[in-house]
């Protein structure tokens, strides 16, 4: 069996995208093209719909029912955040890192953190080809004194908190309060996550061909595409994803994290 769901949002109401439909689509494509899909295995949640409650529904769904040797993606791109919590007393006791729904407004009801994909990707079983890929920001440092982008018409996939927020962020990292992440989700879990750059980077969201993609699908899904790209390992293809962005004068460097079943075979090579 295979199954993808598909994550794009634009249409953030106060920090706006462009490349985030365009890269599940072209996922899509791939998938259907490329990799043995139907469409009817694919589901696109883009915009509008793609609010925390849909986002979750519909992972569920990604992960009902599955078994050894089906193969299974979740396409995340969009904007990234980290969010502190508060304990009983009103202490800062924790730090998470969360992708925006694009209903996201710096609440736990409107954001998907990674305690929440820990425990959500815990019920994959083994055997099962999983690949996580997330095209966003997940900053360790949410200031705002991020750098130019060396590639100009960029921008960087992440929201930067209202400043009671941030203030309540920086005092988790002054007391050395670290977030499991993304990536610690993923070694968690039977699951293999292209991330789209380090914990202290940005992901850029860019212009290609007068066309706009995040910079991390734009790659990975150009890699895929070459000669030998669905029969290289995830750890080789990773490594040729970041040497083409570095050729391109991005600054991002995508991370490979989880299983090392999965990230020691090809894309979605699942074993029967």
């Amino acid at each position: 069996m295979n199954r993808g769901l598909l994550v794009g949002i634009n249409a953030y109401p106060t920090a706006p995208l462009q490349g985030c439909v365009n890269d599940v689509t072209d996922m899509a494509n791939f998938l259907v093209n490329s990799c043995g899909f139907a469409m009817g295995d694919i589901r696109l949640l883009v915009d509008d719909r793609a609010t925390t409650a849909g986002i979750i529904e519909r992972l569920g769904w990604l992960l009902t029912g599955l078994q050894k040797g089906d193969r299974v993606v979740f396409h995340y791109s969009g904007h990234g955040a980290q969010m502190s919590t508060r304990n009983p007393q009103g202490e800062v006791d924790g730090l998470d890192e969360v992708i925006c729904p694009v209903d996201f407004d710096w609440t736990d009801q409107h954001a998907i953190r990674d305690k929440q994909f820990a425990h959500i990707f815990s019920a994959v079983p083994d055997g099962v080809e999983f690949v996580w890929i997330s095209d966003s920001c997940h900053s360790g440092d949410l200031s705002r004194d991020f750098p130019t982008p060396v590639v100009q018409g960029t921008q960087q996939k992440t929201i930067l908190p209202p400043a009671d927020l941030n203030w309540r962020l920086q005092t988790a990292k002054s007391q050395g309060i670290g977030a499991m992440g993304i990536r610690g989700a993923a070694k968690a879990a039977n699951v293999a996550l292209v991330a789209g750059c380090k914990s202290d980077q940005t992901s850029a969201d860019a212009v290609f061909a007068d066309r706009h993609n995040g910079a991390l699908t734009h790659f990975l899904l150009q890699e895929l595409a070459a000669k030998t790209g669905l029969a290289e390992t995830l750890t080789q293809l990773i490594k040729k994803v970041n040497s083409a962005l570095a050729q391109a004068h991005f600054t991002q460097q995508p991370q490979l994290e989880g299983s090392k079943a999965i990230t020691a075979r090809a894309f979605l090579a699942a074993v029967k």
